[in-house]
């Protein structure tokens, strides 16, 4: 009986994260690109401006309450894993100016994330992120700079964002 009500769940999780990309698929159209294979958790949420472009490649897995922000571009590639509570953000306010329009208060710039990395939980990735591929990212890392392949990325490695953030 546990294997009916088990492959019935399967079916209905399923059936839900189809109509989950066929409702972001609608929303956007031509700004989101969603390879074969793509699978997320509950909590999962896509955010594209109008001038927006996110594109992820196939195999890719979100766990819980992961959330993809842009404004620009954001650019996954194949077979990554993203642990639970992962932030991407391509772009970050403006802060220092008075009376600036909220609508135009964000400093964007690309995100690219290459193959096969493993994100912990709660990583946040910011913009000027360039991943390259087969790495693996410890929990609670702030992204912001280009990182080479094949790299174990701690958070001793950001520890200095305040000073890259704005630049």
């Amino acid at each position: 009986m546990y294997l009916v009500f088990s492959m019935i769940e399967k079916g209905i999780r399923g059936a839900k994260i189809i109509s989950k990309l066929a409702y972001y698929k609608m929303k956007y159209g031509k700004r989101l690109k969603v390879g074969k294979n793509v699978h997320f958790r509950k909590g999962f949420i896509i955010n594209i401006s109008k001038n927006g472009y996110v594109e992820i490649g196939d195999g890719t897995f979100f766990n819980n309450y992961c959330s993809i922000n842009c404004h620009d571009q954001i650019i996954i590639g194949r077979n990554n894993l993203f642990g639970e509570g992962v932030r991407i953000y391509d772009h970050n306010h403006i802060f220092n100016k008075k009376n600036i329009d909220m609508e135009k208060s964000f400093k964007c710039c690309p995100i690219v994330i290459g193959d096969n990395n493993w994100f912990g939980s709660n990583v946040i990735i910011l913009s000027k992120a360039k991943v390259g591929n087969d790495n693996v990212v410890g929990a609670g890392v702030i992204l912001n700079q280009r990182y080479d392949s094949g790299s174990v990325i701690k958070i001793a490695d950001s520890l200095d964002i305040k000073k890259r953030l704005y630049e």
